[in-house]
């Protein structure tokens, strides 16, 4: 027996050894846990609470995320309790649907959302560009799904009703104070630490400050039980609802579907109102009244079944890494909801980060690698930040253009009048308010934020090419296979069954690399094979045809066409994919060099 000095504490051993050590279990510290898994990488994940999310919170799960789970194989299991696509095509603004006066149940703006209105060219869109479409799932039913998945790929080292009491890195890892349920405290040391809580402990410890506007409106949110049928389409799954006239404190609020039926007769609905930041908060029976006048439905039988409060604020950390520490997710960013990139963004802070450290931890890479994630991922943050702020600030101008203003009645009915008017002047005033509206595909329609962030930091390695032009819009997404980018999605075939070319990575478990070439690219694959063999870096290879004539049988065909318009290499070239399926390297045609040129590169980034 001894001990370790740490500050004032005094650490008895024995101290449990384990590579990585997860701070949280939520949406990120589960999903952190699951692809460490798949990675093949021992961990411990600790979670102070006894269960998953009481409250429904992030609820949207964006297209990039849902490919991200195919490669690990979680996406079947949220399919199957998660919204159907055509279910959440669609965000609609309306007065109160229970009134009948004559302006309530009248439909001021609609949009479509989230690529989910089949047949539209919209809908085509996403579904051309990815393997995966967007769905909804809301936390409370979302982080059961992964836990359980996570419990099952790392049994008894997912640890709720533990709390972390202590870090303390030091030069050979990082000491965690861990206190169970009845008491009991264990020591682990870690080689590496992930804060995915919230900020509220492993931020502190590496000096992080949020930067940005804190404080900017808050939130009462009612999680409720009631039938709605009568009130929402089946298609849509945001219903904003305007009461020119309201009794109570609120003259507008935000209803979403929460399942678990997906149609109109969910039975489970959020809704959200802001109100200017105070002290001041709302009871369930403070908030019953408040929703039945905004639905101007006295009698509608509600039950409340949680009632939170949260202050939306645009917050980014400093730093994602010092040393042995990283954090991610609400540790390291922090933005209002919309355009849903809250639980997204920390996914693919857990993606970026965990086969990172797997490749270290398993010896097929330098600790400097480590350095990327700060790198690749705190521009993601910011632009992430910034985009959903911008995303809220745009409700501003829809309001405007509304343009119904509290406690004044008689120009709200006036207002309405004209608006609703059945002459050229009304079909005007409505066509212009719709044109207002649309501009909010800043959050309902943002594809290239979702799947066209770039990353350039050492684990890329540019070819000297120009990136395509950023669309400001948010929607136009450019596949291209440029280092840094994301790999292009294609349907591809071989031996009767087809996949796509993000299936080609896999999980984690049997490559580290892809290499992808075509039917002229035998010497790529060669050079991979041997550079496999003499540093160990698991590279897998996969050719894919560009000419329709070419039928051997370890090629892979292109399906539609897809691959031969967005490969962005000539005959002979080659595209070489990381483990988050983002391109690392390319070579537009045949080596130059003898290919040389991948193993020179690589041991920029690897060895």
């Amino acid at each position: 027996m001894g001990s370790i000095a740490n500050g004032t504490h005094r650490i008895v051993e024995p101290v449990i050894d384990v590579p990585v050590v997860i701070v949280g279990g939520g949406g990120c510290g589960l999903t952190t846990s699951i692809f460490l898994s798949d990675h093949g990488v021992e961990h411990f994940l600790f979670e102070k609470h006894p269960g998953t999310s009481r409250l429904p919170r992030a609820h949207y799960i964006n297209q990039r995320s849902m490919e991200v789970f195919r490669q690990h194989n979680v996406a079947e299991h949220i399919k199957a309790t998660s919204c159907p696509t055509g279910n959440l095509s669609r965000t609609d603004w309306r007065t109160p649907p229970g009134g009948n006066g004559p302006f309530d149940n009248r439909l001021l703006a609609t949009m479509p959302a989230f690529g989910g209105q089949l047949g539209t060219p919209e809908g085509e869109t996403y579904r051309k560009d990815g393997p995966e479409l967007s769905t909804n799932l809301p936390l409370i039913r979302l982080e059961p799904v992964f836990r359980q998945v996570a419990e099952e790929r790392n049994p008894g080292r997912i640890l709720f009703s533990h709390s972390v009491q202590h870090i303390s890195e030091q030069s050979d890892g990082v000491i965690v104070t861990v206190k169970a349920s009845d008491g009991s405290i264990a020591t682990y040391r870690a080689q590496y630490l992930i804060g995915a809580d919230g900020g509220k402990l492993v931020g502190p410890q590496m000096g992080v400050e949020m930067e940005g506007p804190a404080n900017i409106v808050k939130f009462a949110s009612a999680y409720v039980r009631a039938d709605l049928s009568k009130y929402c389409g089946d298609g849509t799954l945001i219903t904003h609802y305007v009461n020119p006239d309201p009794e109570g404190e609120f003259d507008h609020g935000t209803l979403i579907k929460m399942g678990p039926t997906w149609n109109r007769h969910s039975e489970e609905w959020v809704f959200h109102y802001d109100y200017p930041v105070s002290d001041r908060t709302y009871t369930a029976e403070d908030l019953l009244p408040q929703i039945r006048q905004l639905l101007k439905a006295p009698e509608l039988e509600v039950e409340i079944l949680e009632v939170s409060h949260w202050i939306l604020e645009r917050r980014l950390a400093t730093k994602y890494s010092q040393g042995r520490l990283f954090i991610a997710g609400d540790a390291a960013h922090r933005r209002p909801p919309l355009t849903g990139l809250g639980l997204n963004t920390a996914i693919e802070d857990a993606h970026n980060l965990t086969w990172k450290l797997a490749l270290v931890l398993h010896g097929r890479a330098k600790p400097p690698l480590l350095d990327t994630y700060d790198a690749e991922r705190r521009p993601i943050g910011r632009r992430n930040c910034d985009w959903a702020y911008h995303a809220y600030n745009n409700t501003f101008v829809l309001n405007a253009a509304l343009g119904l203003a509290p406690g004044q009645r008689a120009n709200n009915q006036e207002r309405l009048s004209r608006l609703f008017e059945d002459s050229p002047q009304g079909e005007t005033a409505r066509y212009h308010l719709q044109r207002v509206f649309n501009t909010q595909d800043v959050e309902f329609s943002a594809h290239n934020i979702e799947l066209g962030f770039v990353y350039s930091s050492g684990a890329v390695v540019p070819d000297g090419t120009t990136a395509p032009r950023e669309d400001p819009g948010g929607k136009i997404y450019v596949p291209t296979t440029r280092p840094g980018h994301r790999l292009p999605h294609a349907w591809i075939e071989r031996g009767g069954k087809t996949i796509s070319t993000h299936d080609l990575i896999g999980s984690g478990k049997q490559h580290d690399l892809v290499l992808i070439t075509d039917e002229a690219g035998n010497e790529w694959i060669k050079a991979a094979d041997a550079l496999t063999k003499k540093y160990g870096l698991r590279i897998g290879t996969a050719a894919i045809g560009a000419h329709p004539q070419s039928t051997h049988s370890d090629l892979y065909q292109n399906c539609d066409g897809v691959w031969a318009k967005v490969r962005g290499i000539t005959d002979g070239g080659a595209i070489l994919v990381r483990p988050d399926n983002f391109v690392i390297w390319r070579s537009l045609g045949p080596s130059m060099s003898n290919y040389t040129d991948l193993e020179r590169d690589l041991k920029k980034v690897f060895i």
